[in-house]
């Protein structure tokens, strides 16, 4: 008897110890599986296999939100997706690893994993959904995005043979659509999977689709509020559960259920009356709801329902741009250590499309010589450095001021470098300087604001009125700390090299192009347009990589300078 109670004792203690492992389950673990998965035909055929993967994976994202290898594992669940749907036949698999490599992308754009994600899932698409017009959307995404990335290439390539991606269609916020005429309905839309995911400002619904939907919502108040969302003409998969408790003191819970046979209705249970957004998104088409309003703080970035951080999954500029009255800007929170450092920068080319910013002799255009810059900007920064570069633009389009940084915001960007070249009603005016956003006390620098800005020097007065309420999430001294950085490797880089080059100082103005970043971010004027010598400089190849990599070595000195008073 007592041999038997030892033995009940052990076998309690090994299955403890082994949930133990279980829940710390590393990285390198399932990733050495997987790549046994991968590389048996035998263990292939076999779909219990597969299932074990993802749901390993699964547990690590949710349990490791800290981890430096977050990325990677999203990536493998996604590829291990992939697989899943090669081996099964599955367009239902080729879906969940669509929405996979999305959700890998919208987490972790500065990734150097991003773009092969996005070429993935392009092959997906093309290959096991035989849909070309959305493989066509993710090889454009990075072309647009990662232009300077491994896939680029071979993304060029694919693009040859694959129709031109149509423009993403701008829904304005809460639109009504009007309703479809049944008779034309054809494949009714799909609601087949709800995701969640708990923000500092909000809560975030997805609906998951297969085509786009009318959605019809109706806020309800008083003792129960709630908010419903009728989806006309729309089923619900069998999988998707008729409730998914949140609790996270925003939310109660969502309820999904089939009111008739003309339309779902998905409601919303609220502990308190909110304000909502509604967005709609496709390629793969969703429907994604922003609860506005703070959550339990215990709540705050536990995603749910196999939800992503970051619901709104469209990365690439120009489908940001042209959805911008749908999309809510995804702020970047600054972490309260410096271990990761810089690890995502956005440069903005100044200028372009029909702004052609200042003309110098010759009919030298800034927003031509501004784009070349931040080309060899970005080159320069991802080979030193080994960072992920993103550009507002790359090629000669018109950006909005303030889209530029809401796009940084909207990716997470460390750090935010506009590039333009100064001008002056005086030929004679000369060399080089860098702003940060501040209250502008300097004439001088209102000035260059209101030509950059596209304004009046009397606008520019007005702007300032408003600036207190931006100082507290401006940045300040860590971007007057950058801006000294590269305005003195700017100076010691290119004297060596040219005569006559004036140190016109740290300066700070009212910029509308800095308004709204939410990390450190400058504007450099890299000389003057206006001045014949200048202007040649600005033209010339070797000036600009020479202007590059000074910017660079500043980044280098300021990424060291915020590493040291993080150790203090």
């Amino acid at each position: 008897m007592r041999s038997t109670k030892i033995i009940i004792l052990l076998m309690v203690l090994f299955m403890a110890f082994s949930a133990s492992l279980a829940m710390a389950e590393s990285y390198n673990a399932i990733r050495d599986d997987y790549r046994s998965l991968t590389g048996s035909t035998q263990l292939q055929k076999k779909r219990v296999n597969w299932e074990k993967l993802i749901r390993r994976f699964d547990r690590f994202i949710q349990s490791n939100s800290g981890d430096q290898n977050l990325d990677r594992a999203m990536y493998l669940k996604a590829r291990t997706w992939d697989g899943l749907s090669l081996a099964s036949g599955s367009s239902g698999d080729a879906r969940q690893a669509l929405r996979a490599y999305d959700d890998m992308v919208s987490r972790f754009p500065g990734s150097t994993l991003a773009d092969d994600a996005l070429f993935h899932a392009g092959r997906t698409a093309e290959n096991r959904l035989a849909d070309k017009a959305l493989a066509a959307n993710y090889y454009q995404r990075i072309v647009t995005a990662y232009s300077g990335g491994d896939m680029v290439r071979q993304a060029q390539s694919r693009l040859k043979d694959l129709p031109a991606v149509p423009r993403t269609a701008n829904v304005p916020q809460h639109q009504i659509l009007p309703d479809p005429d049944p008779e034309s309905v054809g494949s009714a839309p799909t609601l087949e999977n709800i995701r969640f995911w708990s923000g500092p400002e909000y809560t975030r619904i997805v609906l998951d689709l297969t085509a786009p939907v009318v959605a019809k919502p109706v806020v309800l108040g008083g003792q129960a509020p709630r908010i419903y969302f009728d989806l006309l003409y729309t089923r619900i998969a069998p999988t998707v559960p008729s409730e998914i408790a949140i609790a996270n003191g925003l939310i109660k819970q969502v309820r999904a259920g089939q009111n008739d046979i003309q339309k779902a209705r998905v409601v919303l249970d609220l502990n308190r009356e909110s304000e909502y957004r509604m967005i709609p998104l496709q390629n793969p088409y969703r429907l994604v709801i922003d609860i506005m309003g703070e959550p339990s703080q215990a709540a705050i970035s536990l995603p749910g329902g196999g939800g992503s951080p970051r619901a709104n999954q469209d990365d690439t500029i120009t489908d940001i741009l042209n959805e911008k009255a749908d999309r809510i800007p995804v702020l970047h929170v600054p972490q309260e250590q410096h271990d990761e450092g810089v690890r995502l920068i956005v440069v903005d080319a100044g200028h372009g499309g029909k702004d052609p910013g200042a003309i110098g002799p010759g009919n030298i255009l800034e927003k031509n010589v501004t784009l070349a810059l931040a080309k060899k900007l970005a080159a320069e920064l991802r080979t030193q450095l080994g960072v992920k570069v993103l550009l507002t633009r790359s090629d000669d389009r018109f950006l909005e001021l303030r889209e530029r940084t809401a796009y940084a915001n909207k990716v997470g960007a460390d750090l935010f470098i506009s590039l333009h070249a100064n001008a002056s009603r005086k030929s004679g005016a000369h060399g080089t300087e860098t702003y940060f956003l501040n209250l502008s006390k300097n004439d001088k620098a209102a000035e260059v604001a209101a030509r950059e800005n596209g304004t009046s020097l009397h606008d520019v007065g007005n702007l300032e009125a408003i600036l207190f309420d931006l100082m507290a999430n401006a940045k300040i001294n860590e971007s007057s700390r950058l801006a000294a950085e590269v305005q003195q490797a700017l100076v010691s880089g290119l004297k060596p090299h040219y005569s006559h080059v004036r140190d016109l100082g740290v300066k700070q103005g009212p910029f509308h192009v800095l308004l709204g970043a939410t990390m450190p971010s400058v504007l450099v004027e890299a000389a003057f347009i206006s001045n014949p010598r200048e202007a040649k400089r600005l033209v010339s190849a070797t000036f600009q990589k020479r202007v590059a990599a000074s910017i660079v070595n500043g980044v280098k000195h300021y990424s060291a300078s915020i590493d040291q008073v993080a150790k203090r």
